[in-house]
């Protein structure tokens, strides 16, 4: 047979979900494993200046009817994610931290989503999803941050997950500088205390059945991608956190907690002296 035949555009997955109206005209299509994140029930759905409304996901006909939308509100996903590292093919001290890359898996489960105006984004509506959960088993790369290096610049534990939270969107942001991706293209997740490392973790993740070799890139750029990182957050001028630095239009927890001031802090303590910037170095 034809590999084209068996592979979507947009993904390496094989499965695909067909968005259709319906009179049966299609729409689009979107892969599987990211059917619950953008055409759950109730999910607005934005193809070719279009909006439309899903008003039904069957993952097991591979699926979706949508009707058009006035386009007034948009939707973004609440969901639970867990990802276990299955150990790393390579690792290295990265300034204070530990920094490795290998397989991981990724479980990520959509609970609900949240309904907002389009214009205002003031919120309409909360919605509860009883969704499959997806799992994703790719490449990773990942920091294993010390305690102490949190502690040693004032951080509380109970500020930790908005510190890493804000440092990891900020850092996948960043990440298409020093590899050949989209930040749609890779994934996250950041936590205080890790089940397979035991430590405060950042997990940036190929989302790619497999991988596609973005981690590696990440791996191998890590210190400059993680100095660039902490120049962005620096030179942005926003007050607490913006698009532009921090937030992320894809994050399945609202952007909820974020402490940009925090990221900055622990960015430019655990960049490695070599990388930072002649203009703070010398502070």
């Amino acid at each position: 047979g034809w590999p084209v035949d068996g592979v979507g555009l947009r993904s390496g997955s094989s499965g695909e979900i067909d968005i259709v109206r319906d009179d049966g005209s299609k729409v689009g299509t979107v892969s599987r494993g990211r059917a619950s994140e953008v055409v759950h029930d109730g999910a607005v759905y934005l193809h070719a200046g279009q909006h439309y409304r899903v008003v039904d996901l069957d993952l097991e006909a591979g699926c979706a009817v949508v009707e058009p939308d006035d386009g007034s509100t948009v939707t973004s996903v609440v969901s639970r994610m867990d990802l276990r590292i299955h150990g790393a093919d390579e690792a290295r001290a990265s300034g204070p931290m530990t920094l490795a890359v290998g397989p991981i898996t990724v479980t990520t489960r959509v609970t609900g989503y949240v309904r907002k105006d389009a214009f205002s984004s003031e919120v309409i509506e909360r919605v509860g999803l009883d969704l499959p959960p997806a799992v994703l088993d790719t490449r990773g790369v990942w920091r294993v941050i010390p305690d102490e290096v949190l502690a040693g610049i004032g951080l509380h534990p109970d500020d930790w997950p908005g510190v890493l939270h804000a440092a990891e969107h900020a850092a996948i942001g960043v990440l298409p500088l020093f590899a050949i991706c989209d930040r749609w293209d890779v994934g996250g997740i950041s936590t205080a205390r890790h089940v397979d490392t035991g430590a405060p973790t950042i997990v940036i993740y190929d989302g790619y059945p497999g991988g596609a070799g973005i981690a590696e890139l990440g791996f191998a750029a890590a210190e400059q991608h993680w100095s660039m990182t902490e120049q962005v957050i620096a030179a942005c001028p926003c007050r607490s956190g913006c698009p532009s630095c921090v937030q992320s239009p894809k994050c399945g927890n609202g952007n909820e907690p974020l402490d940009k001031d925090g990221a900055r802090r622990l960015l430019r303590a655990s960049v490695p002296d070599a990388q930072l910037p002649a203009r703070r170095a010398a502070g």
